[in-house]
């Protein structure tokens, strides 16, 4: 028998017991949610009477939850404080691992050090910190101060893995584009990031998970209604359907499927910009 056939029988039990650790994973992943999906349609009496199975079909359970539970209110502001604070984020972190990675201005090494002080700044230890200097700016209590706060505690671990990617990027391309005349917005613009799509998806779907299910300051600043996100109206909607277990899993459904969809849209992206510049051509 040939030396690679041997490795290859050698090697189809450790392969397939990894599949059969990674089907059972995923299994112990998915059904949690699956369950919450089948919940979220069954009726009350349904949910007590069959736990593991549906025989009711409840759709309204979603309109109870959106309407009367007030979570299209707190959905909707969520949606505008991601978006706001995902937009803001971007700009910056492109532009700081562009400079990092490419430009390398004079005192860069010691800039990105001080940048990177940011991974061990956790957002308990600067709580009271924000929480005076907004109430200083007269900012308590607004939209303002769940944005600015969130856009500062994203930017150290995403600029950290985006300044990774740029400096694994060819320079041969700027070089070139600069003899033809380019600019350095020109090379930033046409060249770099369409190469930096994977790891800009990366950086999107970690940044959004953590400001879509951030709990901890906006309990702390956020007082009124009008303003709350949707973490902080989940938690009032299960004190008010708390028995109510088919309307509950609606509204934890909803609060579930942004994060979901995103991740689906740039699974791809999402693998190639976690791989990208571990193995070099």
């Amino acid at each position: 028998m040939k030396p690679d056939r041997k490795k290859r029988y050698k090697s189809l039990p450790l392969m397939v017991l990894s599949q059969i650790v990674l089907i059972a994973l995923a299994v112990l992943i998915i059904y949690p949610l699956f369950f919450v999906l089948m919940t979220s349609f069954k009726s009350n009496y349904d949910v007590l009477v069959n736990p593991f199975g549906i025989k009711t079909f409840q759709p309204e359970n979603y309109v109870q939850a959106w309407r009367i539970g007030m979570i299209g209110k707190f959905f909707m502001n969520s949606v505008i404080t991601t978006a706001i604070t995902l937009a803001i984020q971007m700009v910056v972190i492109v532009m700081a691992s562009y400079a990092f990675g490419k430009l390398k201005p004079w005192g860069s090494p010691v800039l990105e050090i001080v940048y990177m002080f940011g991974l061990f700044v956790t957002s308990e230890m600067i709580t009271i910190p924000n929480f005076v200097t907004l109430k200083a700016w007269g900012l308590g209590g607004t939209r303002a101060s769940l944005i600015l706060p969130y856009v500062t505690n994203g930017l150290a671990m995403a600029t950290f893995i985006m300044t990774a990617f740029v400096k694994s990027l060819p320079t041969e391309l700027d070089e070139a584009a600069m003899i033809d005349g380019a600019s350095i917005l020109d090379n930033l613009i046409k060249i770099t990031l369409p190469l930096m799509k994977p790891v800009i998806a990366t950086v999107t779907i970690f940044n959004f998970q953590g400001v879509w299910s951030e709990f901890y300051w906006a309990l702390i600043e956020v007082k009124k209604d009008a303003l709350k996100t949707l973490p902080l109206g989940l938690m009032n909607f299960q004190s008010q359907y708390n028995s109510e277990y088919g309307i509950l899993c609606a509204g934890l459904m909803i609060a579930t499927l942004p994060v979901l969809l995103l991740y689906l849209r740039c699974s791809s992206y999402f693998i190639g910009g976690m791989t990208a510049g571990a193995v070099k051509g």
